[in-house]
């Protein structure tokens, strides 16, 4: 149990959650791959390295589309939420069984269909992606 100094380190003067809405995260999401985007295509001037912007695309995908579909499940019974917990805890395992299984067929496809993704972009750009609910959550000022 926190105390409430301890609340208030972590969630602020007026006590309230950091994070609004998920959606807010889907957005840094995206914003990141941009940024990363943009920086990696300016080094890659120099380096010529091709692929690369396919690769850090793939694995945005990866991290943000599987986002999206948890948060449309949970947000499509959200009055039954309210009702009982047991509506809830279903809801939410079975939007983050949607999630993986979505995960999964993300990677599949990219394995099959993409023949020059390069691994160490896609699967970074993927951990940058996962990132973002980290960041969101630390609530610097250039996030809101």
């Amino acid at each position: 149990m926190l105390s409430h100094d301890q609340a208030i380190r972590l969630l602020g003067k007026d006590l309230q959650p950091r994070i609004n809405s998920p959606w807010k995260v889907v957005i840094l999401q995206c914003q990141l791959t941009i940024l990363v985007t943009i920086l990696t295509s300016l080094i890659n001037i120099n380096f010529q390295v091709n692929d690369v912007v396919i690769s850090l695309l793939c694995g945005s995908i990866l991290g943000v589309l599987p986002n999206i579909m948890f948060i449309m499940r949970m947000q499509f019974n959200k009055s039954s939420h309210k009702r009982s917990a047991k509506s809830f805890v279903y809801t939410l395992v079975f939007a983050e069984f949607i999630k993986i299984t979505f995960s999964l067929i993300i990677i599949f496809v990219v394995v099959r269909y993409v023949p020059q993704i390069k691994w160490f972009p896609f699967l970074g750009m993927f951990i940058i992606t996962l990132q973002a609910h980290w960041l969101q959550g630390l609530n610097f000022k250039f996030l809101r």
